[in-house]
């Protein structure tokens, strides 16, 4: 469709409502602009369209022939544009709030706490997706996403929310006295790596250890289970240090190597106007965090 080559959508209102309610003064109050305003927009429609559509009759207005058939197609015009966006309004305020999250976040910081978000707010539906996978916000019906990295995901809005280094841990009783002087030493241990990633494979490339004479032993599992896998010795994994730091600092697991880099989990969303649901979600993780932050620290004994 040309717009260009259609007048202008404030001249076809006035008309079709100067049209339906015969009158200037009714479209007027309808639109809320003068009456005179609406009779010059009919005008600049009649003298674009080289017709004429309404006239005078009496103490009301009349439509031309040519006036008859276009309020008709605007009518119906208007109509099915109004029950559209009822529509797909009506469709965001009534499904539900889709969440997308690394299944890692889902279990270790999401469902501990999702408990007092329902209480707080029992009438928004939640539908929370655990995935490994890159969501596309064009394309899913995806409200928000909490992704790790760092923050530049162009065409999308992203605000850090946790930080969280990126780190090589396994627990204490797998790699017991073991020396481990380099990346290449951790070549005969068992790994452990989240379905529908490389994270492992690709980490020990970029170390420079090389692969390709001899293969891994690695289990692939559900990222639900991956952390619980670790704790129980049965693999080496990479993670994000915020899970672990509990367990690292109570001498359960080890950190092997960690990523000096300042990556955090990110809340993420397409730019607009958010709904009214994703923003009390997001009000609740913000104020949930900052509270778990400062009871930390308060049992800490920090100030």
């Amino acid at each position: 469709m040309k717009w260009h080559d259609l007048p202008s959508l404030s001249s076809l209102r006035a008309f079709e409502s100067a049209a339906r309610n015969r009158s200037f003064s009714k479209a007027g109050r309808e639109m809320n602009v003068t009456h005179a305003a609406v009779a010059q927009q009919v005008r600049r429609l009649e003298e674009w369209l080289g017709v004429g559509l309404l006239f005078r009759e009496g103490r009301g207005l009349s439509l031309t022939a040519d006036g008859k058939i276009l309020a008709e197609g605007l009518l119906e015009g208007f109509s099915q544009i109004a029950e559209t966006i009822e529509m797909v309004a009506s469709g965001g305020r009534d499904r539900p709030l889709n969440i997308s999250m690394t299944p890692s976040f889902a279990v270790s910081w999401l469902m501990p706490r999702i408990g007092e978000f329902r209480t707080k707010h029992p009438s928004i539906e939640l539908m929370l997706n655990p995935s490994v996978e890159v969501v596309d916000f064009r394309r899913d019906t995806i409200d928000l996403a909490i992704r790790y990295g760092d923050g530049d995901w162009p065409g999308l809005i992203s605000a850090p929310f946790i930080p969280a280094r990126f780190t090589i841990v396994a627990a204490k009783s797998l790699v017991q006295d073991r020396k481990i002087d380099s990346p290449q030493d951790l070549q005969d241990l068992p790994w452990l790596q989240e379905m529908g990633t490389r994270e492992a494979l690709q980490w020990l490339e970029s170390q420079g250890v090389d692969l390709s004479s001899r293969k891994l032993n690695v289990t692939h599992l559900p990222g639900y289970m991956l952390l619980s896998a670790l704790r129980a010795g049965q693999g080496v994994a990479c993670t994000t240090s915020v899970w672990v730091e509990e367990d690292i600092a109570a001498g359960h697991l080890v950190s092997l190597y960690q990523e000096d880099s300042s990556k955090s989990y990110h809340i993420v969303h397409r730019p607009g106007v958010l709904r009214p649901e994703a923003k009390s979600f997001i009000d609740w993780m913000k104020q949930t965090e900052r509270r778990d932050r400062q009871q930390a620290t308060t049992s800490t004994g920090g100030e």
